[in-house]
């Protein structure tokens, strides 16, 4: 009986260490997508924060390829509940985790802070991570479509900068203009490819142009500002525009090998120190073609998905530090993704002077006005339907189909995927 007694003693010791170990140091596990462009900044950032919070401890996990593939991982994890405490998630696919009460409100958390204002978090902003009246994921890194030009080129072919076309016709011609296959030169590309049919959302969106109704289950690709995407993309591919995926076409631009580049303004913070001194480039608005034109906020939120009432606490402190001041400081600094935090971005010390050193950044800090949500398609079928407008796109912008071939066929393929 005593060596039952003492057993029990020791493993009540042993019991009551363990949980100590485990409180005073917690351990939480982050996944975002392998993008190059953040990379970076979220190791500055765990530094910084696991220096102010030596009891917890922040793992990365191995980076998905994309928004859609952490996803599909995420999604399959929640079948065996092996899932991540906190997911950068890109902002057109937020819905698919909250639809499936895979991800954790905030705003408790929030209101014990003292409220999103106190916490810098924009109003305008914490839109993007609201669905059903609940704030589920906050703005990381937000990105618009812009347009990066290589000056030095223009000014070669007599192009005043200061003169450059705000409308996709002349632009475009500018940029047969400007192609100069003896040195290699594209004159104009259209990054199309982005995760989320970002781009191709971009052009629709500019036209005053939506994804579905608004009772959200009737396509409506094939409206007149669909349609107007769509010939815009065409008359790309008919202006000679190779289809280059971002890999390739990045380092391109950066080379001076493309003069006229619509890129995501995420991709600015590499892009500036790719070139260097070698050219001098200048960014522009995304042509908004419509009165009622709109562009898509881009890039990824931070949400909570462990359920494990005592590590939310630690996983708030993290989500609070990425996403406040000094983690959006860290983030812009190292990208082109402009903050969420109105603190980082009126505090002369972060990003206040930051911004007026860099008018390349202000472009698409200029854009917020004209911002909307990334759609994101409802229904088990999401992540398909993306990948079936990517197919349609590409046969477009190689020159296989039609913008008139293509309207009627992509909208009838993404209704029957809703259905």
């Amino acid at each position: 009986m005593q060596s039952v007694a003492r057993s029990i003693a020791l493993a009540g010791l042993l019991g009551l260490s363990a949980g100590f170990a485990q409180a005073a140091d917690s351990t939480i596990n982050v996944l975002y997508a392998n993008d190059r462009t953040t990379a970076e900044a979220h190791e500055e950032i765990k530094t910084r924060f696991e220096a102010e919070n030596p009891g917890i401890k922040i793992r990365f996990l191995a980076p998905a390829d994309s928004y859609e593939t952490a996803t599909q991982n995420i999604l399959r994890g929640a079948l065996i509940g092996d899932l991540p405490d906190v997911l950068f998630q890109g902002q057109n696919l937020i819905r698919s985790l909250v639809d499936r009460n895979l991800a954790v409100p905030l705003n408790g958390f929030i209101e014990a802070d003292g409220g999103a204002d106190k916490l810098g978090y924009d109003a305008g902003m914490l839109r993007i991570g609201t669905l059903k009246n609940s704030y589920y994921a906050i703005p990381f890194a937000v990105s618009t479509p812009i347009i990066c030009v290589n000056v030095d080129l223009l000014k070669a072919a007599g192009v005043d900068p200061d003169k450059f076309p705000d409308n996709w016709n002349d632009m475009v011609a500018l940029g047969k203009k400007l192609n100069d296959p003896a040195k290699g030169v594209t004159g104009f590309y259209f990054q199309w490819d982005i995760t989320g049919n970002w781009m191709y959302q971009s052009l629709d969106f500019s036209n005053g142009g939506q994804m579905l109704s608004a009772d959200e289950k009737t396509a409506t690709l094939d409206s007149p500002a669909g349609v107007k995407a769509l010939q815009t993309l065409e008359s790309f591919a008919k202006a000679g525009m190779p289809n280059l995926p971002s890999a390739q076409a990045r380092p391109a631009f950066a080379a001076g090998k493309i003069a006229i580049f619509a890129d995501s303004s995420s991709n600015l913070g590499k892009a500036t120190a790719a070139i260097g001194k070698s050219f001098t480039f200048r960014t522009y608005p995304f042509p908004l073609q419509s009165v009622d034109g709109r562009l898509p906020a881009g890039g990824n939120a931070a949400m909570m998905l462990t359920k494990d009432a005592e590590k939310q606490k630690a996983v708030w402190k993290y989500i609070k530090f990425a996403t406040g001041p000094i983690g959006q400081t860290i983030m812009a600094r190292h990208t082109g993704y402009f903050p969420s935090n109105s603190i980082a971005v009126n505090t002369p010390d972060l990003l206040g002077d930051f911004y007026k050193s860099q008018p390349n950044y202000q472009t698409s800090l200029k854009q917020i006005p004209s911002l909307t949500g990334w759609y994101a398609f409802p229904g088990p079928n999401g992540l398909k339907i993306i990948d079936v407008i990517k197919g349609h796109l590409e046969a477009v912008v190689t020159g296989k189909k039609t913008a008139a071939e293509t309207a009627g066929a992509i909208n009838h393929d993404v209704q029957a995927l809703l259905q």
